[in-house]
């Protein structure tokens, strides 16, 4: 996609629009509108929304059945999620894991699979959008890429909460049997949310990666998914300070103003991960541009 030269703007602006960052940005911009992004997240978002409650009858299953902390993983939680949906995440958590049963397990482990195929299926279909793919040619093939997909990302999740769980104290009480320093325990508390970044990290950069039909670069993934993550980071801070401090919904919807919250965090999230991978056709574009631009002035590109 080729970004359109500015016209009728002031002269003052033009060069900054003509930079390469002013480039990047209103390719960004104009993808968001031309690649209708608002109404993919929305559906993203729908998608999402089944999928929390099956995962999280499936966790609290789970937790009931193996005796697990439920208010350390809310605890946990509390820094990456608004507080409305950390009270309707706990809700379920506490009621599902005191009538927890191995039925209720593997009946929530079937929809935990189906819903979230179906959310990363949406989010497939937004990336190869973004990188101007046309349909998969084998279905079955693409099926079968977003099973496995499905099966990583639920993996992800789990080792998510459960990096962001375990704490300094269980380290000291389990060093003794694992034979760990009491240093690694002390500085496993710091950093745990940095390796829990990392998995998410990893999470979203094989997304970018998987949603294509050939292998791409690295410097073809990486950013989007950096972008991605930073953003959806700032804005699931952000929205938990506008709700708490500004926003009263229980106020205006009552009981469905947790629902509410829930509903606005997921399309941000959703609207976050789709522009992930428009960042990177937006820089894909570009270096195409500048491609074109050295040919035709007969220039050699740069060695990559």
């Amino acid at each position: 996609m080729r970004t359109p030269r500015p016209q009728n703007i002031p002269p003052w602006l033009r060069p900054l629009l003509e930079s390469r960052p002013g480039k990047f940005l209103t390719a960004a911009v104009r993808r968001y509108f031309v690649h209708d992004v608002g109404r993919q997240a929305a559906a993203l978002a729908y998608y999402l929304l089944f999928t929390i409650f099956p995962f999280l009858i499936f966790v609290s299953s789970l937790l009931g059945l193996l005796r697990l902390d439920v208010e350390g993983i809310l605890r946990s939680l509390s820094s990456l999620l608004p507080l409305e949906v950390l009270e309707l995440v706990g809700t379920y958590l506490v009621y599902v894991s005191e009538t927890s049963s191995r039925t209720m397990l593997w009946f929530s482990l079937v929809f935990t699979i189906y819903f979230p195929m179906r959310a990363s299926d949406c989010l497939m279909q937004a990336v190869r959008r973004a990188y101007h793919l046309p349909r998969p040619r084998n279905p079955i093939v693409y099926r079968f890429k977003v099973l496995l997909y499905t099966v990583f990302l639920l993996v992800a999740i789990a080792v998510t909460l459960f990096l962001t769980t375990v704490g300094e104290r269980m380290l000291l009480s389990l060093g003794g049997v694992l034979h760990l320093p009491e240093g690694f325990a002390r500085l496993w508390g710091s950093l745990r949310f940095l390796v829990a970044g990392a998995v998410m990290f990893a999470a979203i950069g094989i997304l970018y990666a998987a949603a294509q039909d050939a292998r791409q670069s690295a410097r073809n993934v990486i950013p989007g998914a950096l972008a991605a993550l930073a953003g959806w980071l700032v804005v699931s801070w952000a929205y938990a300070f506008y709700v708490e401090n500004f926003a009263n919904y229980s106020l205006i919807y009552g009981a469905l103003g947790a629902i509410i919250v829930v509903m606005v965090w997921l399309n941000l999230t959703a609207v976050v991960l789709i522009m992930g991978s428009e960042v990177n056709g937006a820089l894909l574009s570009l270096e195409r541009d500048r491609k074109v631009r050295e040919q035709r002035t007969g220039q050699d590109p740069p060695d990559q």
